[in-house]
């Protein structure tokens, strides 16, 4: 499990299995980058395996999320 920081980015996944928002790492190009792999992980959560790409992998600022769920 990752502990976030506000005004960080990462990349993110919804897991196949569970269904359920996880973290794939942090987002080094601060939502920059274009995502051009297939990352294959195991849910923190489930233990389910699953590829994901750039159609399943989410951008995701912690600071920017938290101040919509405030407004």
């Amino acid at each position: 499990m990752h502990t976030l920081t506000r005004g960080n980015w990462y990349l993110m996944y919804v897991c196949k299995g569970c269904q359920k928002r996880q973290v794939l790492f942090p987002d080094l190009s601060n939502g920059q980058s274009k995502i051009k792999a297939t990352y294959t992980v195991d849910c923190p959560r489930c233990g389910h395996k699953g590829s994901y790409d750039s159609d399943n992998i989410e951008r995701y600022q912690h600071l920017a999320e938290a101040r919509a769920a405030a407004a």
